[in-house]
């Protein structure tokens, strides 16, 4: 089977710390994989080794087709893969001095070289979906979290990547402007865009995923559909992690 997204053998270390060990993940056409799992257990990591944001030091990445050697690539080869996916970041990475217009525009003209004109229409109808008609003459600093959010979900769609990659894109809103953001991917997923997503909304991951990778200590531990993974994990290290996120959140819900 051809897969969308394929990372085999993956390793990084920073340093003596070997954060991947041989991580081996295929991802089928519109599959929305999302990865779980504690702090410093790999997921981001991987999530940025997908697009060569952190570069693995062994291994090869795959999407659509087109194959990248981690130990042997060009950097033309690099710019290639990245053209193929688009990412979300969580503290949205947007540039301050633009507005949300051109912020969305950006990547049409600079990578893709549209004519402006073209890049303006399509960036209106993109931040049309995402809720932010009113706001596209706005800056940033204008904008509520979740706005800069939802906004920086538009320009990594603008781009028609094969794969979205959103690493915590609500670990740094107010608890209010959560569910906003999570709406407006549940809205990207149902497009059948492929999509891994690094979260640790349960709830969300319940409702979007195709299939759930629970990770830890540099290792794929367990994986599966939502309704295994999360009603009945099979590994004790799986239960552990849901049942301390379960209590963390009731503990939220009754201060």
């Amino acid at each position: 089977m051809a897969y969308m997204a394929e990372l085999k053998n993956i390793h990084k270390a920073f340093g003596n710390n070997h954060i991947l060990k041989g991580v081996n993940l295929s991802i089928e056409k519109g599959e929305v994989v999302v990865i779980l799992g504690p702090s410093g257990s790999g997921k981001t990591t991987l999530l940025r080794t997908v697009n060569f944001l952190d570069s693995a030091d062994d291994g090869s990445v795959t999407v659509n087709g087109f194959q990248l050697d981690c130990k042997k690539h060009t950097k033309n080869q690099v710019i290639e893969l990245r053209r193929k996916t688009a990412m979300v970041f969580q503290n949205y990475n947007l540039f301050q001095n633009k507005t949300i217009l051109e912020n969305v525009m950006e990547g049409l003209v600079t990578v893709k070289k549209f004519k402006k004109a073209d890049a303006e229409k399509m960036s209106r109808e993109i931040l049309a979906k995402v809720g932010l008609t009113e706001r596209c003459d706005f800056y940033p600093s204008q904008l509520s979290g979740g706005q800069q959010q939802r906004a920086g979900i538009a320009r990594a769609l603008i781009l028609d990547p094969d794969v979205i990659l959103f690493d915590e894109p609500t670990s740094a809103l107010d608890p209010e402007l959560v569910g906003e953001v999570l709406n407006t991917i549940k809205t990207v997923a149902r497009t059948g865009i492929t999509m891994i997503v690094v979260t640790h909304e349960i709830s969300f991951a319940r409702e979007v995923a195709s299939r759930i990778i629970f990770m830890e200590g540099g290792n794929i531990v367990e994986e599966g559909k939502p309704s295994e993974i999360l009603v009945n994990p099979k590994e004790p290290r799986t239960q552990q992690f849901l049942k301390r996120i379960t209590e963390q959140k009731a503990d939220m819900e009754g201060k």
